[in-house]
């Protein structure tokens, strides 16, 4: 079943939800497959259909809502020239999960995603926007740009 299909969504987000809470309440390192799949409710084979490893849980929780925040922006060119500032409120939406990563000895994986953004091209087209949208966001830092 493809990560798309309603259902396997739905597993998705029980899995993720699952473990941001058991790392509420327990170490992360203490933390297995076994616990995250009972306090989701799903099989073992529903975890290893989607994740590999417990820290693909993050990863894939960073990525979906990075895209879905990136999907936001995009569709605003007036939003273009705050690049950076939208960056960090969209960061500071995530501050409960970023918190546990960081308690958790995780933060490694929130720093690998932002690299990962900036090397990232889905098509050239979401390329060019990034570049556009940055090459703007350096101007205007450095004065050139008025708006």
């Amino acid at each position: 079943m493809e990560r798309t299909h309603p259902v396997n969504i739905f597993v998705c987000e029980c899995i993720t939800q699952s473990l941001f809470r058991l790392m509420k309440r327990k170490p992360y390192h203490e933390i297995t497959v076994t616990d995250i799949v009972r306090e989701a409710g799903v099989s073992r084979n529903s975890f290893y259909r989607n994740y590999q490893s417990i820290e693909e849980i993050i990863s894939q929780f960073l990525e979906q809502r990075t895209s879905e925040w990136w999907n936001q922006f995009i569709v605003c060119p007036d939003r273009y020239p705050h690049v950076i500032s939208e960056m960090f409120f969209h960061f500071l939406s995530m501050r409960e999960e970023i918190g546990l990563l960081y308690h958790a000895g995780l933060s490694y994986l929130l720093m690998n995603h932002i690299v990962q953004c900036g090397k990232q091209s889905h098509t050239g087209e979401i390329q060019d926007t990034y570049q556009g949208v940055f090459d703007l966001e350096a101007r205007k830092g450095s004065g050139e740009w008025s708006g």
